[in-house]
């Protein structure tokens, strides 16, 4: 059975003018799945930005994806709102420190090559550029969480809800809510703000994170603006 390639799944399926009315479509889809009463209480809440890097969002890379760079606006604005109320923001990048030091034989196997630390394509992009002070986490497997001290540094911060962002919706996001959920962390997903290669897998992972885990909304519902 020949193995599916990046090139085989890889669609264009949102654009800055179709992301509103298509975001209101998944949403509609999910619906019967995202039947949380639960709501996002900023002064509670951390935003946590996932792999919005050089590697996923250029052209010269593989991992490349334009519906990543369709996202840029709704992260900018969850980015703005945070900022402004003074609460914590954490960017997680995916970036190991050596090709057999800390990618093991599993990750190796699945994905020959990742990016590396230290190298330009792990990178955040200038257009959400973490400020100084905003704490910028190297992941080395798909969930922030995983040995890493996420967990740490949100209980320091006494953070009891986040919205995850970013990329790509079924793999690293996804992880990442499911790790938060499992420490009692309470997750919210804006649909507008993630993105994958695809439009199945965009929507079955809005689909799952909203029936176990996550409460799914818009960027400008999240935050009521």
């Amino acid at each position: 059975m020949k193995q599916v390639s990046l090139a085989d799944i890889r669609q264009t399926y949102i654009t800055r003018d179709s992301l509103a009315e298509k975001t209101k479509d998944y949403l509609k889809i999910i619906e019967s799945y995202n039947c949380r009463d639960v709501s996002l209480e900023i002064e509670n809440a951390a935003l946590l930005v996932i792999d919005m890097q050089r590697c996923f969002l250029e052209p010269a890379f593989p991992l490349y994806t334009e519906n990543g760079r369709v996202i840029i606006p709704p992260l900018q604005f969850l980015l703005d709102h945070f900022r402004k109320r003074g609460r914590p923001v954490i960017f997680a990048a995916q970036k190991n420190w050596g090709e057999f030091v800390d990618r093991g034989p599993v990750l190796r196997f699945w994905w020959p090559r990742t990016p590396l630390e230290g190298s330009p394509e792990t990178e955040i992009i200038d257009e959400i550029k973490p400020l100084p002070a905003e704490k910028v986490i190297a992941k080395r497997r798909y969930s922030a969480f995983y040995s890493t001290d996420l967990d740490l540094t949100l209980r320091s911060m006494e953070v009891r809800q986040v919205v995850v962002a970013g990329l790509f919706t079924n793999v690293c996001v996804e992880a990442t809510v499911r790790d938060a959920f499992m420490r009692d962390f309470l997750p919210f997903v804006p649909a507008d703000a993630c993105a994958s290669f695809n439009e199945e897998l965009h929507i079955g992972s809005l689909r799952t994170l909203a029936l176990w885990f996550a409460k799914i909304s818009t960027a400008a519902g999240l935050v009521g603006d």
